[in-house]
């Protein structure tokens, strides 16, 4: 015997057309196959273990946009005989934007995460994760779920699915000030109770509030067979970044879709010349998120090794990026020696290449004679400084003889 993927490779990839007079003008319904994990929470050890049973997803009337294609392949049959347990899932919902993002997900290589939970009573819940969407399907079984017990092999279980939710983008990058935009969309003929947005962070959640949170705004739009609701965050801080949660009540469902916020500011690298006590240079890095960061330093193109270097910790700023300076101590070149070219070289993750400052150092540096000549000066000043008190200071005496 040949496995479910095996026996239906070409439906897998072309996907088949299924004639449907309920199909809008100008879409087609096909038939997508996913390869799945069946997942039961059951008592480990050393606590709640995750038993994964390999599964086959068929979503039946998945409605895509464009004309059905000239030569419709043959409708998904179930097979007699299977190696795997198949879940076939009819949708009872519109068309979905990313149906053809389903339909060709093998065909482009990618790789899909899909998992299905038991719920409760009837209901089973399936994730789909692409890299753009998340995508949780609750499905209703003829029978019912058994929450504790594996599928048998031979398992094939019928559903109809009326409730989609999807979410997007999984996860994203920003920098400070940016704006970013989460969506949140159900899909079916349902009567949403609510949709919440939440923050969690460092152990601690909290629900999102526009009148509270003068930066975050939520729109919500309903109309036949869909309902969104839609989070943006203008002029983002590191504050912002975080786990966000799309939570939707529907009669007894509760479903939350996790969407990933990261931070990432790359540094601001300044090089200047410190003229007290001694030629250093001052490399700041500022303004930069997290704290991965290293500083290098090169002279003349090869990296110092045996150079006394003085870096700073981490400071924070009050925005909650992060500031640190390295220091070191340079020689002047003798006169009519080449110029010295320092470089100060930062890697940090928001950065795909090293960010390098230059800094060249000359006998006849501006910044550094001008030092010279006013040690000079004031040690002159000093000098005459100290004669002069001592002429004052000392006591006059008068030679002057009177005549009686």
């Amino acid at each position: 015997m040949k496995r479910v993927e095996d026996l239906l490779l070409g439906l897998i990839l072309i996907c088949p057309v299924i004639q449907s007079a309920a199909v809008p003008q100008g879409h087609h319904a096909v038939d997508v196959l996913l390869p799945c994990e069946y997942v039961l929470l059951e008592p480990g050890v050393t606590g709640l273990a995750f038993k994964r049973q390999k599964v086959t997803l068929v979503l039946h009337n998945l409605t895509v946009e464009g004309e059905e294609p000239a030569e419709p392949l043959p409708d998904f049959k179930t097979p007699e005989d299977t190696e795997e347990a198949i879940f076939e899932a009819t949708l009872n919902v519109p068309p979905l934007p990313f149906a053809e993002r389903l339909l060709h997900v093998e065909c482009e290589g990618e790789e899909a995460v899909c998992e299905i939970t038991p719920l409760y009573s009837h209901f089973y819940i399936a994730h789909i994760r692409l890299p753009e969407v998340n995508i949780a399907i609750v499905a209703k079984a003829g029978a019912a779920v058994d929450t504790e017990q594996p599928l048998s092999e031979k398992s094939i279980i019928p559903m109809t699915a009326d409730l989609l939710v999807s979410s997007g983008p999984p996860s994203l990058k920003a920098s400070v000030t940016d704006e970013i935009k989460f969506s949140c969309e159900v899909w079916g003929d349902n009567d949403v109770q609510d949709i919440e947005w939440h923050l969690q962070k460092e152990g601690k959640g909290k629900k999102l509030n526009p009148g509270v949170d003068s930066h975050v705004s939520i729109l919500q739009e309903k109309q036949e067979g869909q309902e969104d609701s839609s989070l943006t965050i203008q002029q983002l801080t590191v504050h912002d970044e975080g786990t966000y949660i799309c939570a939707v009540s529907l009669g007894p469902h509760r479903l939350q879709q996790i969407l990933q916020l990261q931070i990432k500011e790359p540094p601001r690298v300044t090089l200047s010349l410190s003229k007290d006590p001694t030629p250093t240079l001052i490399c700041r890095t500022d303004r930069y998120y997290p704290l991965d960061v290293e500083v290098e330093w090169l002279l003349n193109g090869t990296p110092l090794t045996e150079a006394t270097v003085v870096t700073s910790s981490h400071r924070r700023n009050s925005d909650g990026t992060y500031n640190l300076s390295s220091h070191l101590q340079v020689s002047i070149p003798p006169k009519d020696a080449p110029d010295d070219v320092y470089t100060c070289s930062v890697s940090h993750v928001a950065s795909e290449e090293k960010i390098q400052v230059d800094f060249t150092v000359s006998a006849s540096d501006p910044l550094i004679l001008p030092q010279i000549i006013v040690v000079i000066l004031l040690a002159v000043v000093f000098g005459c400084v100290v004669i002069y008190v001592k002429t004052w200071s000392t006591p006059q005496v008068d030679k002057t003889k009177k005549v009686s």
